[in-house]
């Protein structure tokens, strides 16, 4: 067995998919399948149940996936500490798509100012798919916002923020609006899914009231951009429209009711162990 086999394993138990390990890990649908059939047969042990045509963990396997994911936590340990000796080292740093936007440039300048002599490589993605790369030891850790589901990952508190509605300074809107009043204007809104979607969504409803977005994206700063040619309210975190509101390019509008704050969150993996300069770039993440 060689450490591909294990990591192919530990995926297909998180995925309950081929498919969708397959996916994750860039490889091939029937490399993985031969994998997993490799192991079984190496050790002679069954690992899966083939129910309904779907994967199902006899006990056995169960507790296998519980030692694989700590054998890869070790080897992922193991890596960086020989790294570390080196001149070097790397630093795997995940964020959801706006922090990547807001944080990770300051924190990326702060850690060339601190001449910590790392490698960084960089990750943003959504949130979601940042966990699961933290969950399979491919980041030492991230900076994400809206809920941490996953059990094996620790979530510290970074920052509070402010989500708020904004427009163009010439689109014609009053400077405060009545929930009610606010959706008959065109609004420019995240993705269902998204935290600030989904909790302007979960208000709404709570008033028996919904929304049809005129625009809805993955990317703040198409609906920002949006705002620029007149479109609508783009409804998106302070941080990415703060400077435009102060220049008064953008006007920021008060909706009774809509008080929204998000956390965002310093993540990494519960057995995920720094090593001493990779816990100095953490630290300084933490203290941005």
């Amino acid at each position: 067995m060689t450490i591909r086999h294990l990591r192919v394993f530990v995926s297909v138990c998180e995925h309950n998919s081929v498919t969708r390990a397959a996916e994750a890990l860039y490889m091939a649908q029937p490399t993985v399948s031969h994998c997993i059939s490799e192991l079984e047969k190496q050790y002679n042990v069954e690992l899966f149940e083939r129910i309904n045509q779907r994967l199902v963990l006899t006990e056995i396997g169960k507790e296998l996936f519980v030692k694989g994911k700590e054998i890869l936590a070790n080897f992922e340990e193991f890596e960086n500490l020989a790294e570390s000796s080196g001149k070097s080292p790397r630093l795997r740093v995940g964020s959801a798509l706006t922090l990547g936007q807001t944080v990770i440039p300051t924190f990326m300048k702060q850690l060339r100012e601190a001449n910590l002599n790392l490698r960084p490589t960089i990750s943003i993605k959504p949130s979601v798919a940042i966990q699961k790369e933290l969950e399979r030891g491919n980041l030492d850790f991230a900076v994400l916002d809206g809920e941490i589901t996953s059990p094996y990952l620790y979530a510290q508190p970074f920052k509070e923020e402010r989500l708020v509605a904004v427009a163009h300074h010439t689109f014609d809107v009053p400077s405060s609006l009545t929930l009610e009043e606010f959706v008959t204007y065109p609004l420019l809104l995240r993705e269902r899914g998204n935290l600030a979607r989904d909790y302007l969504d979960k208000l709404l409803l709570s008033h028996n009231l919904r929304v049809r977005p005129a625009i809805d994206s993955v990317n703040n700063q198409a609906l920002i951009t949006a705002t620029f040619a007149g479109l609508g309210i783009a409804f998106v975190p302070d941080s990415v429209v703060r400077g435009h509101i102060e220049s008064r390019n953008l006007k920021e509008i008060a909706v009774h009711e809509l008080n929204a704050v998000r956390t965002n969150y310093i993540v990494i993996h519960k057995n995920k162990k720094l090593n001493p300069l990779q816990q100095k770039a953490f630290d300084l993440l933490k203290s941005l």
